[in-house]
């Protein structure tokens, strides 16, 4: 008993010796590559404005003020209001619904650039029952192409081509 007492002693031991070896060698190897390593970060100047701007919402903006998009027309992107409907999918052809992507856009009519009473005539006259009076606002809906984004780009450009030729037939009769 006692000489295994003293075996397990000795290779405790051993194992320490061993374990305590790797760790000075694993330290040499770590302290020697920091040391003698003259690597340069790709993202030092990321990590450097990170710093300086304590914000993330600066980090990659050039200016703080934000850029709202307009239509040709003048009108914001911002004040027009989309709407769609979602159905889930069918388990029979052809596996969408008829208006799937169908697209309503409304729009106030204090956010339309139309200036004089003229223009607002000619307007409520091309738009006719597309427009709300109670709610003093326009709605048209598009389901003319087979995605959601092209149909929205085609009632931008319609309200577009609403508003400008409002301007410019009133243009033309003054």
């Amino acid at each position: 008993m006692l000489r295994r007492t003293v075996s397990s002693f000795a290779a405790r031991q051993i194992n320490i010796q061993r374990a305590s070896a790797a760790n000075a060698a694993t330290k040499h190897l770590f302290s020697t590559a920091t040391k003698s390593s003259s690597y340069v970060s790709p993202y030092n100047d990321l990590f450097s404005m990170m710093k300086k701007s304590n914000s993330p919402s600066n980090i990659f903006a050039g200016s703080s003020e934000k850029v709202v998009p307009k239509l040709n027309c003048g009108v914001s992107e911002s004040v027009l209001k989309f709407r769609t409907t979602c159905y889930d999918r069918l388990m029979l052809a052809p596996f969408v619904q008829a208006s799937e992507y169908r697209v309503i856009l409304q729009v106030n009519m204090k956010h339309l650039p139309l200036e004089s009473d003229l223009e607002k005539e000619i307007f409520h006259q091309i738009v006719g029952t597309r427009f709300d009076h109670d709610l003093n606002e326009l709605k048209l809906t598009s389901n003319q192409f087979a995605s959601r984004i092209e149909n929205k780009r085609h009632l931008c450009w319609m309200l577009d081509r609403i508003v400008m030729g409002a301007k410019r037939l009133a243009e033309e009769t003054n």
